[in-house]
């Protein structure tokens, strides 16, 4: 669908007011439409929620977080990076598809054996339970580069094993950050630096948050040769910016 602004002079108008084929609308009316056809078609918001998967509007299957924080990861060169994962989900498909290895933890026994079924590359699935995902973590005697804190369990505890596990150079990923204050304050207190996402999500009709605690020596790879990358519903103007050129 395209839309243009109204014409210049009144006569125009007129003319175009005949037409069968034309709407008159305000200006924020018109706004508001490019707003939501970006949210349910570019974003997928619709398209998920008629299928209860989270999806892009091209069918990319993307974690129920923060639709700018996804955009963000999916920027990244995240080929050799090994993630722990701590609460499964659309979320094991998609690190799957961009990292060297996942070893994820789940407490849903039901939905653990669904995502073994599933049968993603490089992907261990581990069954545990609320009480013992914090310490079974703790036990594994090994780091990675990114930790998503994400579990049906105490998320305090559970970022608070994750310290000892985050190699240098990583992050923690907190999703649902705005509902825990206290585990914010905690990983901000290690050291690590708190980074937002406040958007709309797949699957949810409120905003949240979704926060990433990065190591200091963290430092982003772009996937493609830049970052960020082009903007789902975005205008890019890269390639003819003016104001972007590399001065001598």
């Amino acid at each position: 669908m395209f839309w243009s602004a109204k014409p210049a002079n009144s006569q125009d108008a007129r003319k175009l007011r005949n037409q069968l084929d034309s709407i008159e609308m305000p200006k924020a009316a018109i706004y508001e439409a490019s707003v939501l056809n970006i949210l349910n078609d570019g974003l997928g918001f619709r398209k998920s929620l008629e299928n209860d998967v989270c999806l892009l509007g091209d069918e990319r299957v993307i974690p129920m977080m923060s639709y700018g924080l996804i955009e963000y990861l999916m920027g990244l060169d995240l080929s050799f990076f090994d993630v722990l994962e701590l609460g499964g989900g659309h979320s094991t498909e998609f690190w799957s598809q961009r990292v060297k290895a996942v070893c994820t933890f789940e407490t849903d026994a039901d939905w653990a054996h669904m995502l073994t079924a599933r049968d993603f590359p490089n992907t261990e699935i581990r069954t545990t339970t609320a009480d013992h995902i914090a310490a079974e973590i703790a036990a594994l005697g090994r780091q990675f580069d990114i930790i998503v804190v994400d579990a049906s369990a105490s998320r305090y505890r559970c970022a608070k094993a994750a310290l000892a596990l985050l190699k240098s150079g990583g992050f923690i990923l907190l999703d649902n950050s705005d509902w825990y204050p206290n585990t914010t304050a905690l990983l901000r207190a290690a050291d690590l630096i708190q980074v937002d996402f406040h958007d709309f999500r797949p699957l949810r009709w409120y905003r949240g948050a979704t926060s990433l605690f990065l190591h200091k020596e963290f430092r982003p790879r772009p996937r493609h040769g830049r970052l960020p990358q082009p903007l789902i519903g975005g205008k890019d103007i890269a390639a003819t910016n003016e104001w972007d050129q590399i001065a001598e």
